[in-house]
């Protein structure tokens, strides 16, 4: 009996190439996430480690967003994955990459590359902000994508804002 979209073959063999386990069993500690429906493990040596908040540009296939209906539940953050959608159909761009704001998911950047790569350019189109961004948000948000342009060995270009 199939349990998901993928043919039994199809699964055993993706879990023998990711390198985190499809299933943790018992690892860690039992937790609750407070009014969310689940069963949750936390690794009790990290709840008392120091902690950094900062920002960071996801990929729409982070392990964070990965589970969309976990996500949404947890963070409040809806978010799809949209290239496959005709244009006139997506809400925040072909690849847009959600951003991350201390433990908060906060918005998505509508950022180009590939499309560009010719003219040597990340292309942002837009930042859609789920909530009012304060200066830091946007002092991070902008410090990640001068980040990413330079990782890409590509020039930053914004779009005119509206």
């Amino acid at each position: 009996m199939r349990q998901s979209g993928f043919p039994q073959a199809s699964r055993d063999r993706l879990k023998s190439l990711c390198d985190e386990p499809y299933d943790v069993g018992q690892a860690g500690e039992p937790a609750a996430a407070e009014g969310v429906k689940g069963e949750w493990r936390v690794d009790p040596a990290q709840m008392d480690q120091p902690w950094a908040a900062r920002t960071a540009l996801l990929s729409p296939f982070d392990r964070l967003i990965h589970d969309r209906k976990r996500t949404l539940e947890l963070f409040d953050f809806d978010y799809s994955l949209e290239m496959y959608k005709p244009a006139a159909q997506r809400r925040w761009g072909y690849y847009a990459l959600p951003i991350l704001h201390g433990e908060r998911l906060v918005g998505k950047l509508d950022a180009a590359a590939a499309a560009d790569r010719a003219a040597g350019v990340l292309r942002v189109n837009a930042i859609h902000q789920d909530q009012p961004f304060t200066k830091a948000m946007s002092a991070g948000v902008d410090k990640e994508m001068a980040a990413l342009a330079r990782w890409l060995q590509l020039d930053l270009v914004r779009a005119a804002s509206p």
